[in-house]
């Protein structure tokens, strides 16, 4: 992964790394990994092709995420699709607040298009930018998953953190990104990037409810 990418997703990811600041502080202990090398895209006859693309070790550090997975899926196709996912078992002090709006500007690539698209799960939207840095374009869909369902704001999401420290209650958060080329048609892309993220949240869905996440 070159080091714009490791950028991209290390900024975006820290949102979900301390957005709820003073009220994580005395809470839950430490929970284990979720075990997101589990995951799997497609079903048990046909699970999709990957690869695990290699994180270095200065991205893990700025990350200081508890777990990460990052898969190319078909990655001998023309049109790939990229699977990252960061767990958070317990929000930390001390990073900024950031978002996709605004760390792809800041790392080289222009947002050319914002838009939501119907959640391919049970209800909702996802939401998604058109990025492109002069050389190629992508479709970026993105959300940010807790035991509690899905959230796909960071404000929300810090208001819903918030919440369930004051509860006493799990502070996890798995921040999600699927990304795809956009070298042909908008509708193709959305319906490579929303394959995999249907899977995606089933399988965190899962992971937290065998851990007892709730």
């Amino acid at each position: 992964m070159d080091r714009t990418q490791a950028t991209i997703i290390a900024s975006v990811v820290l949102t979900a790394a301390a957005l709820t600041g003073q009220a994580m502080r005395g809470g839950e202990p430490d929970a284990a990994v979720l075990g997101l090398d589990q995951v799997r895209v497609g079903d048990a006859h046909a699970y999709r092709a990957y690869e695990d693309e290699p994180l270095d070790a200065e991205f893990l550090d700025v990350l200081r995420a508890r777990e990460v997975l990052f898969r190319t899926y078909d990655p001998a196709a023309d049109e790939p699709v990229w699977l990252f996912l960061g767990y958070f078992d317990r929000q930390k002090e001390g990073s900024q607040v950031h978002s996709p709006r605004h760390c792809y500007p800041g790392s080289g690539w222009n947002i050319e298009r914002e838009l939501e698209t119907p959640a391919p799960w049970r209800d909702g939207v996802l939401p998604a930018l058109v990025v492109d840095n002069g050389e190629e374009r992508r479709l970026v869909c993105f959300w940010y998953q807790t035991p509690a369902g899905i959230v796909d704001d960071v404000f929300r999401l810090k208001l819903a953190l918030t919440r369930r420290a004051l509860l006493r209650r799990p502070q996890d958060v798995v921040f999600a990104s699927v990304s795809t080329p956009l070298a042909g048609s908008l509708e193709g892309a959305v319906l490579r990037a929303t394959a995999v993220a249907r899977d995606a949240e089933n399988e965190i869905a899962r992971l937290y409810r065998e851990k007892g996440r709730t």
